[in-house]
């Protein structure tokens, strides 16, 4: 048994070494350049990526192109199982840069093949996420902001109607005066103030302060990781449903190395809008000229690409987690369809299980606000915070809208 066992790793390694070339120099000047004060590129491939922020992404992005930059072939480990690469993977991230010195020649090398060929992989499915992370971060905060700023100016004015009453009267009573003298002595300006500031302070004011910040943010600091991201990633999709959002990226590509100051895509361009830019963003992306700006409409498509690949629509190419879906599947999903959807116990017509998903939804959306109402949803329950209270009624629409 043992030696079969090394029977296979050895040839294992001597393939492996085989189809390596010119790259196993670079695989041996790792240890060198590990075995300084520094620690090199070996050291860095063995660190996580740490905390989700804007330097992590760019570190990132180098760390990829340094581990490109090796050359290792495609087809390096054609033929080996995932789990025999992993294993050779984690064999090497526990060894010492003295260990791997130590070790055989083509030991040394497979175990080097092995590590960087699948850090490779996991730093790009790293990338994606600190990509899904930070432009939901970036979006939170703004929300935050704005809220907070709503909160702070925002006061509450009780007994609208009789203050409303009292101003009809005075009006009527004193048509001919000015408003400081006929309305302020029966009303006063503070609470004609508050009520302005209310009145304001709708979902479209907070909305159009979201953009405003958000821009503000994107522009003067997260702006930085697009160039790179879009020469680091190579975004691709299955679903014609989605080709606008990938036309965007195309777009945005042969923009990157355009100066940021310009402000807008040039007239003959053709800037995907549908199924990219939300109608709310539609005024902040399009001016009345009918020309496009680009911080806005970046923004837009780094939004609609996050949402893509969460669902999967859009995949990253060389990527792990976030590969083709298609890759998933079994070889002979497409011949058998119809006897994988029977056990998964799924219909094969899609708008049959859309139509299943929202009513199940809906029903279950209504079941929580009636508990919420009555008070039997147990540990759920409506609070108040800094003064305002949270409409659930209002929060379960805008779900159930989002699933229509």
């Amino acid at each position: 048994m043992a030696s079969a066992l090394r029977q296979f790793e050895d040839a294992f390694c001597g393939r492996t070494v085989s189809r390596l070339g010119p790259a196993a120099q670079r695989l041996e000047d790792l240890v060198t350049e590990a075995e300084g004060s520094r620690g090199g590129l070996l050291t860095e491939l063995k660190a996580d990526p740490g905390q989700a922020s804007l330097d992590t992404l760019l570190r990132e992005i180098d760390k990829l192109a340094a581990v490109r930059g090796l050359g290792l072939p495609a087809d390096l480990f054609a033929g080996a199982s995932e789990k025999l690469v992993a294993a050779w993977r984690a064999w090497a991230a526990r060894s010492w840069p003295a260990n791997l010195r130590a070790a055989p020649g083509q030991v040394r090398l497979t175990l080097l093949a092995a590590l960087c060929w699948v850090r490779q992989t996991e730093i790009t499915d790293a990338l994606v996420d600190l990509l899904i992370t930070l432009v939901h971060k970036v979006n939170t905060r703004a929300e935050r902001r704005v809220e907070r700023e709503l909160t702070e100016d925002l006061r509450r004015v009780s007994g609208k109607e009789g203050i409303l009453f009292r101003m009809a009267a005075a009006a009527v009573e004193h048509p001919d005066e000015l408003v400081r003298s006929a309305l302020y002595p029966v009303v006063g300006e503070k609470t004609l103030t508050e009520l302005v500031t209310e009145a304001k302070a709708n979902e479209r004011v907070f909305q159009a302060r979201v953009r405003t910040v958000l821009r503000s943010s994107y522009s003067n600091h997260y702006r930085r990781m697009l160039p790179a991201l879009l020469a680091a990633l190579d975004f691709r999709c299955n679903n014609t449903a989605y080709r606008p959002v990938m036309q965007a990226l195309n777009l945005l590509g042969r923009y990157r190395e355009v100066d940021g100051k310009i402000r807008f895509y040039d007239a003959g361009e053709t800037v995907p809008i549908d199924g990219v830019v939300p109608k709310a963003w539609h005024e902040a992306v399009v001016d009345e000229r009918g020309r496009v700006e680009r911080i806005p409409y970046e923004l837009c498509v780094l939004v609609a690409l996050r949402d893509a690949l969460r669902r999967r629509e859009v995949y990253v190419a060389g990527a792990g987690r976030w590969r083709n879906p298609e890759d998933d599947l079994p070889a002979d999903f497409e011949a058998s369809r119809d006897v994988h959807y029977a056990e998964l116990r799924q219909p094969l017509d899609p708008s049959e299980f859309i139509a299943d998903l929202k009513r199940r939804m809906t029903a279950s959306l209504e079941r929580f606000d009636t508990a919420l109402a009555d008070g039997t949803a147990g540990a759920v329950r409506i609070i108040r915070r800094h003064q305002q209270a949270i409409t659930h009624s209002l929060r379960l629409l805008k779900i159930k809208e989002s699933f229509i």
